[in-house]
C-alpha cells in the first residue's frame, strides 16, 4: 500500500545543512568585531529559501541584532569570500538600522533585505 509506513520504517525530517566550522567561527568573529555577541549559527526556512542565522546574545527578540545569510551563499563561498561579500554590502551598517537583515544571492548581485519580525517582536509603547 502506497503511502502508509511499516512499523518497521522511520519518518526522518530534512536534514539540516551545517555551516562549515570555518565559516560560522568567522562570522562570529565578524558580528564581535561590529559590537554584537552571537551564538553559533542555527538554521531557519523562510518561504523556500533556507538561511542560517547568526542572532544576537543576551537581548530580547525585538532588540537582537540578527544576519540571516542564504544557505546557497554559505554553501559556494568560501569564508573569507562571505566576509568580503559582508563588508562589500555595507552589511554592519544595515544590520544596525534595521537589526535582522538577511541576504541572499541574485546572480551575480546580492539582495538585501529587512527579516520580518513576528509577531509581538516590536517592543510595546506605553
Amino acid at each position: 500500500m502506497r503511502g502508509a509506513v511499516s512499523a518497521g520504517e522511520r519518518l526522518s525530517a530534512p536534514a539540516v545543512p551545517n555551516v562549515p566550522a570555518e565559516t560560522d567561527s568567522a562570522v562570529v568573529a565578524w558580528m564581535r568585531e561590529q559590537g554584537w555577541v552571537v551564538a553559533p549559527a542555527r538554521f531557519e526556512m523562510e518561504s523556500d529559501l533556507g538561511f542560517h542565522v547568526w542572532q544576537e546574545q543576551g537581548r530580547s527578540p525585538g532588540t537582537s541584532h540578527a544576519l540571516w545569510v542564504s544557505e546557497p551563499m554559505v554553501r559556494h563561498l568560501s569564508a573569507r569570500q562571505l566576509l568580503d561579500v559582508l563588508e562589500r554590502e555595507e552589511m554592519a551598517q544595515e544590520i544596525r538600522i534595521s537589526l535582522r537583515i538577511r541576504i541572499e544571492e541574485r546572480g551575480t548581485e546580492y539582495r538585501i533585505s529587512v527579516v520580518p519580525r513576528r509577531s509581538g517582536e516590536w517592543p510595546r509603547q506605553e
